[in-house]
């Protein structure tokens, strides 16, 4: 077998793998159009909001859970540095909506390595209701999103619902290829890998707890350590007997104007946390990129049609499905761009193989066995909670 074969042929299970998915994953978005939602009696919920910084409009996100249309719902936000200038926003929001059920912690109950973990837990004892919206402060939830997950917990044995993750908003080329990526591995291969063989793959951007079941896992303290606290928590959830649910409605990001390095430093810490916590699975990711195999046979003679062809196909399949998930087309200038995520992310999978440590909000950390972190040189210290708002 020549050279060139061994890498067609797993071009070709790559593009064929890629087709599946697409035809798992579209009528699916479809059906999700067309569902409607029958009237039904929706329990309260608490929506846990750990902040860091200024992220990129953050305002406008957090404005669109202060405006959210549901009864009864409170919101708890947490910062652990009561310098941190995300909380000067919070207040001014606050402020001018009188009268919502908000909380406003400031400080972090103990000195887990994972810092949102550690907000997490100064949040939690403030939660009063059934069930508990982890929220990131890159979120910007819909309206009609409570009303859509909530009747899931319906059934007294769901403890999770968890929502693929779309990303938008992209300015900047290096934005452009991580919202690609981010709605390609958290939205497109999420739905597809669940129809595919009901394997959940849980990401915190949209994860609703029924409370009882985070209870029965201890709360967070088992994930203090987890560099992928959501992923572990699902599996805890599941462990401890209770159903997992994957929402039909994704939840949006926005990321506009990323750097080249916030780029590489995030898709290398996520890479090396996917093969710390499942390598054997790990290099199936290969199979899902039919680019990253389509470009070297793209440079021999007489395997450039091939190659074009396959990247065409994989492009034309991309394009379609993140349309159908973001709800808008991608930018004409970004196009290529879905060519070149493909490319960088194939070789952040090969870097990610030797590297032992990764960044994470300006600190270092020590990935190990499992998908767990260790601080460098120490963790953040624990400060004793503030509860500076509430209704």
């Amino acid at each position: 077998m020549t050279v060139p074969s061994l890498v067609a042929i797993p071009c070709l299970a790559s593009l064929a793998l890629y087709l599946l998915a697409w035809m798992l994953v579209v009528p699916r978005l479809l059906a999700r159009r067309r569902a409607a939602v029958g009237p039904v009696d929706l329990p309260g919920l608490t929506i846990l909001k750990p902040l860091c910084g200024l992220d990129e409009d953050l305002a406008t996100n957090l404005a669109s859970f202060l405006d959210l249309d549901h009864e009864p719902l409170q919101i708890v936000f947490g910062v652990a540095d009561p310098l941190d200038p995300a909380l000067a926003i919070v207040r001014r929001l606050v402020r001018s909506r009188p009268g919502l059920d908000v909380a406003i912690v400031v400080g972090r109950t103990t000195a887990a390595p994972s810092p949102k973990i550690a907000l997490l837990e100064a949040l939690l004892p403030h939660a009063r209701h059934p069930v508990v919206l982890l929220s990131d402060s890159n979120v910007r939830l819909e309206g009609s999103e409570p009303a859509a997950i909530l009747p899931l917990f319906a059934d007294p044995t769901v403890g999770m619902v968890y929502q693929p993750v779309v990303a938008r908003g992209e300015r900047t080329v290096a934005a452009a290829i991580e919202n690609l990526h981010y709605t390609e591995f958290a939205a497109f291969l999420t739905i597809g890998i669940h129809a595919l063989v009901r394997q959940h793959t849980v990401n915190g951007k949209g994860m609703w707890l029924r409370r009882a079941a985070l209870d029965t896992i201890d709360g967070f303290a088992t994930v203090r350590d987890s560099g992928a606290d959501d992923y572990e928590l699902g599996r805890q959830v599941q462990a401890a007997g209770w159903g997992l649910v994957p929402a039909a409605m994704p939840v949006g990001v926005v990321q506009r104007d990323w750097s080249w390095r916030s780029l590489l430093s995030r898709s290398l810490r996520h890479a090396g946390l996917r093969l710390r916590i499942c390598p054997l699975a790990y290099p199936l990711e290969l199979l899902v990129n039919p680019v990253a195999w389509a470009v070297p046979l793209a440079c021999l003679p007489g395997w450039q049609r091939f190659a074009l062809g396959a990247i065409v196909v994989k492009l034309c399949l991309e394009l379609s499905a993140t349309r159908l998930l973001r709800g808008a087309s991608l930018a004409p200038r970004f196009v290529a761009v879905a060519l070149l995520k493909d490319v960088v992310m194939f070789a952040c999978w090969f870097v990610a193989l030797f590297q032992r440590t990764a960044c994470w909000r300006d600190r270092t950390y020590r990935l190990l066995p499992g998908g767990r972190i260790e601080a460098l040189p120490t963790p953040l210290p624990a400060t004793v909670p503030a509860l500076e708002t509430a209704a």
